[in-house]
């Protein structure tokens, strides 16, 4: 899977990490038990929340899970204690986070102050990118390709998505990915993941 954190070097990733670190310290965890919680090495998961390592989006969202919070709130996005009625991001405040290996970039959509469910990406990819990990997790995952095509494996079927096409499938389901078209811009929506 690709990896969140800023391959230039800036502290993107430092404060992910520290973000897990206080998120998983306020819950009471141990870094063995948040690593047994997401299947990541322990020393991995230490040195993610140093900002020495970054993470796939797939272990992100498992963090979440595990800390029962969202990858929004992870990632930064600001919260507030008067929870709105609708949760809207316009095109011009889209933040994308670059990845350290395989090509893309996605935004976070969701409500930042949501809990882990549902949890919604704008993935961006070009014909270069792969996700080359198999990635997994509890709940459903929805993919609408908005722009451009996309491969996509789901265990040992593998299919071509194109503009407009629309996919479901359970996240428990091993799944990759790579871009076969440049602009291609799709829709991730990942539900029940928090046991719902």
């Amino acid at each position: 899977m690709f990896e969140v954190g800023d391959p230039r070097g800036c502290d993107t990733k430092n404060l992910l990490g520290q973000r897990v670190r206080a998120v998983r310290k306020q819950r009471r965890m141990t870094l063995e038990q948040l690593a047994s919680a997401t299947n990541l090495s322990k020393s991995h998961l230490s040195r993610f929340e140093r900002g020495e390592k970054t993470v796939s989006v797939a272990a992100l969202i498992r963090l979440a899970q595990a800390l029962k919070t969202s990858t929004a709130a992870l990632l930064g996005e600001a919260t507030s204690s008067n929870e709105p009625l609708f949760h809207r991001i316009t095109a011009q405040q889209r933040q994308y986070q670059s990845v350290a290996k395989g090509g893309y970039e996605f935004a976070p959509l969701s409500r930042p102050d949501g809990g882990a469910d549902p949890a919604a990406f704008l993935l961006r990819m070009s014909e270069d990118s792969e996700l080359e990990e198999l990635a997994f997790h509890s709940g459903e995952e929805l993919f609408f390709v908005v722009s451009g095509a996309l491969e996509i494996q789901l265990d040992s079927q593998t299919m071509i998505l194109k503009a407009g096409d629309y996919l479901q499938f359970l996240g428990i389901v091993g799944h990759r990915m790579r871009g076969i078209e440049p602009n291609t811009e799709v829709l991730v929506i990942i539900t029940g993941q928090d046991g719902k």
